[in-house]
């Protein structure tokens, strides 16, 4: 019996391996960047709520609005925030609105990100 050994399945099994090396970097990297896209979309998504949240709880908190916001913001955010390390937040309040606003820079391609919540003191539900 003898032993034929084809050329042409060698020569397959070495050209899939060369291909899957040059294809598995760019495979690789697409799921990271979906994996980093999906992580900034968390970070903004959790700004907006927490910002609109905070922002109904502080108008009808009788003290001082503006600096129970800007503390319960902070404290929220600093537990629930994955890629954004940096926020400045501020609150401003007049006779009929709060209007809470927090800036951020996101960690490597995003840049400055901003949201604003406003809530009316006489229309908001008291929690």
């Amino acid at each position: 019996m003898k032993y034929s050994r084809s050329l042409s399945s060698g020569k397959a099994k070495g050209s899939f391996t060369v291909e899957a090396a040059l294809i598995m970097p760019v495979i690789l990297g697409i799921i990271v960047l979906f994996i980093y896209i999906a992580m900034t979309a968390h970070d903004r998504c959790t700004i907006g709520y927490i910002c609109e949240t905070v922002c109904l709880e502080a108008v009808n908190e009788g003290d001082d609005p503006e600096r129970y916001a800007e503390e319960q913001i902070e404290k929220a955010l600093a537990q629930k925030l994955i890629l954004i390390h940096e926020t400045n937040i501020s609150a401003n309040t007049d006779e009929m609105m709060l209007t809470v606003t927090v800036y951020a820079d996101e960690a490597l391609f995003g840049g400055p990100y901003m949201y604003t919540a406003k809530a009316c003191k006489h229309f908001c539900p008291k929690y």
